[in-house]
């Protein structure tokens, strides 16, 4: 028999793959709810959230209503009964009448350190604020986008060149080996959940192509924040005659004076002038063609004393900052 009861499971992301997992293979058979199917790759087909093709290649009842606030999601989760949810980045909020569905109050997993980075993209912030520490979240939901009072918090240390897909794995891993058992312990209250600190409070919105921009005028420890952060999308880019180049990885480098700012430095590995310091880069990707190591790219440049983001940026264009 289920140690969790009746369990239902919504998610979307790659990131609660890792604990799906775990509880299957701890004999959990939740109900999964899931983002309907996606157009995907070059033809545009349909192709299924992480959380629903793995669940499917599990054996799981998979349920994909295109909205929870929906009389299709609300019979869905009546006719099932569940015990309690758990919402591990799924992508809508829930709405109030759902929330009371289950015995147990229904949980969320969040990876960043609430009331820190809520909203969208909690990893990609935690790299953008130059934060310490990084780590998960497990509270009890509300109306609230991410408000909701904190049942637990796992943290962990960050050596500074974190990228967001590698820091989303790491997290996805602690949140599958820690958060299964503390589930045996679900409360049938919130009576031992700690409410958050609403001073402290950041937020981060869903990010947009045009944060990608580099603006070169900033530090450069602050561009290779931006640059590490926002992978895969919209990624960091900037403008070499007037072509889009990608900047894919790269690290702060000691500057030099009487330069232009968004100057390409001489030396076999392209330096770029900031408004302080260098950005080394290390791997690029022009417009039309495949990412490649910045010292070849470098190589193939037709002259020398060339200008980084001389086009303005496009129409609302901001580059990605922290946002605390």
């Amino acid at each position: 028999m289920s140690a969790l009861g009746r369990l239902v499971f919504l998610g979307t992301g790659s990131f609660g793959v890792p604990l799906l997992k775990r509880l299957v293979d701890m004999g959990e058979r939740p109900l999964v709810i899931s983002q309907p199917d996606r157009p995907a790759g070059r033809g545009l087909r349909p192709r299924p959230s992480p959380i629903a093709a793995m669940a499917r290649e599990r054996g799981l009842r998979v349920e994909t209503p295109r909205r929870l606030r929906s009389d299709e999601a609300g019979t869905l989760l009546g006719e099932h009964r569940p015990d309690g949810l758990l919402l591990v980045a799924y992508g809508q909020l829930v709405p109030a009448d759902l929330l009371e569905v289950g015995e147990r109050p229904p949980l969320n997993v969040h990876p960043s350190l609430l009331p820190r980075h809520r909203g969208a993209a909690p990893v990609a912030s935690t790299i953008l604020a130059g934060d310490a520490e990084a780590g998960v979240t497990l509270m009890i939901m509300t109306e609230a986008l991410d408000a909701g009072p904190i049942v637990e918090q796992w943290r962990v240390p960050l050596d500074g060149r974190e990228t967001t897909p590698l820091l989303e794995e790491r997290l996805a891993s602690l949140a599958a080996e820690v958060v299964p058992g503390r589930l045996r312990y679900w409360p049938a209250d919130a009576s031992g959940a700690t409410l958050q600190d609403e001073t402290a409070a950041t937020f981060i919105r869903p990010f947009r192509r045009a944060d990608g921009w580099i603006d070169w005028r900033r530090a450069a420890d602050e561009i290779d924040r931006q640059v590490r952060a926002l992978q895969p999308w919209p990624g960091a880019w900037t403008t070499i005659d007037g072509e889009r180049l990608h900047v894919r990885a790269a690290r702060p480098a000691a500057g030099v004076t009487g330069v232009p700012i968004g100057a390409l430095l001489p030396g076999a590995w392209p330096q770029v002038a900031c408004g302080e310091g260098a950005l080394l880069l290390e791997v690029v990707q022009p417009a039309g063609r495949p990412a490649m190591p910045a010292d070849a790219w470098r190589r193939g440049l037709p002259r020398d004393h060339l200008l980084l983001g001389a086009a303005p940026p496009p129409d609302g264009a901001a580059a990605a900052s922290a946002r605390s």
